[in-house]
């Protein structure tokens, strides 16, 4: 489904429609926390969210991260930063250009990607091959989930610094944390 809000990567009015595809499952739910400043445990125990597993084909889309970010005329900070006027700049170039998408890294769960996803595109069943460029096959995989409260601790909030951008500057390797996988855990 197409982003309805302004994002990152378009504006809200731009006549082609934008989809963000997290490369990570729990990427979702962390963009929804982020956007929704969702920050203590009872907060999160009221979501309940749709979520879905698609089957995108990613190789030729653009990969940028914070080491070929300049490539493409935006500082590596840029990609995660909360004034998102630079991404959308680049965006506006690239569906300009025919580009498909792009893959980015996440600013909500660091050490992961997303995929941004220009132009329209229609979910067909998950296991049937596309038949044309617009078909993504794809499938509900809940309906009213919740997060873990253990993602909490991942989520990178507005205002925070990012640990995968950080690592990036000194120079050193981040890797993804997966949370515990306790869906009951308890927090104040």
């Amino acid at each position: 489904m197409p982003a309805r809000l302004p994002g990152r990567y378009h504006s809200g009015g731009d006549v082609s429609p934008t989809q963000y595809v997290c490369m990570h499952p729990l990427g979702p739910l962390a963009e929804l926390m982020r956007s929704s400043s969702t920050r203590k445990p009872d907060q999160v125990r009221q979501i309940r969210a749709r979520t879905w597993a698609l089957r995108l084909e990613v190789e030729g889309l653009p990969q940028i991260d914070f080491d070929n970010a300049v490539d493409f005329e935006l500082e590596a900070e840029d990609l995660i930063a909360d004034d998102h006027a630079r991404c959308r700049r680049l965006a506006h170039k690239l569906r300009a250009q025919s580009f498909a998408g792009i893959v980015v890294p996440s600013a909500a769960l660091p050490g992961t990607r997303n995929v941004v996803i220009f132009g329209p595109r229609v979910g067909s069943p998950y296991l049937d091959d596309p038949v044309a460029e617009v078909d993504v096959p794809a499938s509900i995989t809940a309906d009213s989930g919740r997060p873990i409260l253990s993602l909490l601790d991942r989520v990178r909030f507005v205002g925070e610094s990012h640990a995968a951008f950080e690592a990036w500057k000194a120079g050193d390797r981040f890797d993804f944390d997966e949370p515990a996988w306790e869906l009951t855990a308890e927090r104040t």
